[in-house]
C-alpha cells in the first residue's frame, strides 16, 4: 500500500495521494534534512494519523 504512494511522492512531493490506510484523506508531505546528500521524505494521513517516511538522495532531478 505505501509502496505505491512513496513511489509517486518520491518523484513529485506535490502529487496529490489519497491515504494507504484509510483512504480519506490525501497525503500530507514535507522534507527534512538527513545528512549532506539526502532527505528524509515524510508522509502522514491527516485524518488517521498513518505516517510512513522515505529517504532520498537530494541531488537527483525531481
Amino acid at each position: 500500500m505505501w509502496i505505491k504512494a512513496g513511489s509517486l511522492l518520491a518523484v513529485d512531493p506535490e502529487a496529490i495521494v489519497k491515504c494507504p490506510e484509510c483512504g480519506e484523506a490525501d497525503l500530507e508531505v514535507f522534507d527534512t534534512k538527513a545528512g549532506e546528500d539526502h532527505i528524509e521524505r515524510h508522509m502522514r494521513c491527516p485524518k488517521c494519523g498513518a505516517y510512513n517516511a522515505l529517504y532520498k538522495n537530494k541531488n537527483i532531478a525531481e
